[in-house]
């Protein structure tokens, strides 16, 4: 179980650098941060999770890392980094900068108004439905549910990263030859 380290410490780095990245696009940047949320940060997670293999196998293990090995610190790394990620997220959007999330249910209302407008959803009633009960669900959008609920940035992250941890962890493996 020393792998339990090396997934807190890159799992954390993770975390501190989605939350710059959150924060540079917030305000360095000038867009809103939730609506462009889910570019950088899942290739940051799995980044880290690279990282955490490639360490745990060349300072832990003498150059071997077995694939569960890889599976399990990759899933560590993900988990520790993502929720870390959306605990700090939410304390910002909650407590400090509740307008992140005002302009972010403004803007989703122009660009959702917007669409209904085009010719091609005008013409596809389910598309327009659709379209129609996100607008009227915009109001009821709170931090926790943006964060951490189905189409959030928790799960998206997390499930997203979980899908590529598997393939990173075959590549990363190195086993000692019985020759």
């Amino acid at each position: 179980m020393n792998y339990l380290r090396v997934s807190l410490q890159f799992g954390a780095a993770a975390a501190a650098m989605i939350v710059l990245y959150f924060l540079a696009l917030q305000y360095w940047v000038g867009d809103n941060a939730l609506v462009n949320m889910s570019r950088l940060d899942i290739v940051i997670t799995l980044v880290c999770i690279l990282f955490a293999m490639g360490y745990y196998r060349d300072r832990r293990q003498g150059g071997m890392l077995h694939f569960w090995q890889g599976a399990i610190i990759g899933i560590e790394v993900n988990l520790i980094g993502t929720l870390l990620a959306c605990l700090a997220i939410y304390l910002i959007v909650s407590f400090f900068a509740p307008n992140i999330l005002t302009d972010f249910v403004q803007l989703m209302r122009q660009n959702i108004e917007t669409e209904l407008q085009t010719e091609a959803v005008r013409k596809n009633a389910v598309q327009q439905a659709a379209l129609k009960a996100q607008l009227a669900n915009l109001p009821s959008i709170t931090p926790f549910n943006m964060v951490f609920f189905p189409g959030g940035i928790f799960i998206k992250n997390f499930v997203i990263s979980l899908l590529v941890t598997g393939m990173v962890a075959a590549l990363m493996r190195k086993n000692v030859s019985h020759v």
